[in-house]
């Protein structure tokens, strides 16, 4: 028995905010926002969060997959972002939006790279026979994190959008989820440079703590903290590629979809393990960046932009403690997906 990729669903606000408003905002020079290709990300609603979303994403990918809520036997959400802090389980939230009442469900929390260790571990269960139908969901919405009026001193922040991507593991699919790598930094001091540092067991949250905004997402990396992680983040590359090509039994990748904020650095390391640059696409054009969800909407993208993706596809993330990579080969020359999903112009990638 095997396991692939049956299909990708997206849900993304329709709103728009465009370089001049996100410069203006940010305090950013236009150029600075045009080095890294960003145009527009889009703008959630008051009532699009990421249990929201992401039951639309999830339901536009069951339905590509021509398969009901009653079908699905699990969902992972591998979001960063949540509806309310913990206990909440964002699965169940989805859960909930969708009417279902059979599934089961947990959340990943891997950062950024959850999507493929939720899609590792989806077929893994799904080849084990515990489940039939997993969803992993992919949903974000950062602005109650991050910004200009919480985090003024981080412009990287106005990279960051809101929206949702859901893929359907199933043991009914063209393909397979073929292999998968990663490997950690051994550095790990940056893990708390970018996130709040009170409101856990080591710095309890408190009166005081939350005057000095300690709850709050912080950025407070090095300009030497953000090389070694370029340099570490380069050798993740290699390795976990090399790793993928072995254990599938491929000599390279069609398509690579992978989320870099600053595209260039990935691309040459990409060209020197064999893969061209038109061999992948990315989401800050348009989008930004949001969060897990990216990997899901650059291949949904690229097939529903009529690209030719190919039989061997490789989805990648690089965080600053943790990358991983994933290979997904089809049985014949195209991945044999089905996608489907609202807010995206894929005109804008052909």
């Amino acid at each position: 028995m095997t396991a692939g990729v049956r299909s990708i669903g997206w849900w993304v606000p329709q709103r728009r905010q465009h370089a001049p408003e996100i410069a203006r905002d940010y305090g950013l020079n236009e150029a600075a926002l045009a080095s890294i290709g960003l145009r527009s990300k889009p703008v959630p609603d008051d009532d699009d969060h990421p249990s929201t979303m992401g039951a639309r994403a999830t339901r536009a990918a069951l339905d590509a997959a021509g398969l009901a809520v009653e079908d699905l036997d699990l969902l992972i959400a591998a979001g960063v972002s949540k509806d309310l802090p913990p206990p909440w389980v964002e699965a169940f939230g989805v859960l909930h939006e969708l009417g279902s009442k059979r599934a089961a469900g947990f959340d990943m929390s891997t950062r950024c790279a959850a999507a493929i260790d939720a899609l590792w571990v989806a077929r893994t269960l799904v080849e084990a026979g515990t489940y039939r139908n997993v969803a992993v969901c992919c949903a974000e919405r950062f602005d109650y994190l991050m910004g200009p009026q919480r985090r003024p001193e981080v412009p990287t922040d106005a990279i960051f959008g809101a929206g949702a991507a859901a893929a359907i593991v199933s043991r009914d699919a063209a393909n397979r989820i073929a292999a998968y790598s990663n490997i950690a930094n051994p550095d790990l001091s940056s893990h708390k440079a970018s996130g709040p540092i009170a409101g856990g067991s080591r710095r309890p949250l408190d009166e005081a703590a939350l005057q000095e905004g300690l709850h709050r997402w912080r950025g407070q990396l090095t300009m030497r903290d953000a090389e070694e992680i370029a340099r570490y983040a380069a050798d993740a590359d290699r390795y976990n590629y090399a790793e993928l090509f072995r254990q599938a039994g491929i000599d390279g990748a069609d398509f690579v979809s992978c989320s870099p904020f600053y595209p260039e650095p990935q691309l040459r390391v990409l060209e020197e393990l064999g893969v061209a640059r038109a061999s992948t696409l990315f989401t800050i054009p348009h989008l930004g960046h949001i969060g897990s969800a990216d990997l899901l909407l650059i291949l949904g993208i690229a097939i529903a932009s009529g690209r030719r993706v190919g039989r061997r596809i490789v989805l990648s993330m690089r965080t600053n403690v943790y990358s991983n990579a994933l290979a997904i080969v089809a049985a014949g020359d195209e991945p044999g997906i089905a996608v489907a999903g609202q807010g995206v112009d894929v005109e804008l990638w052909r």
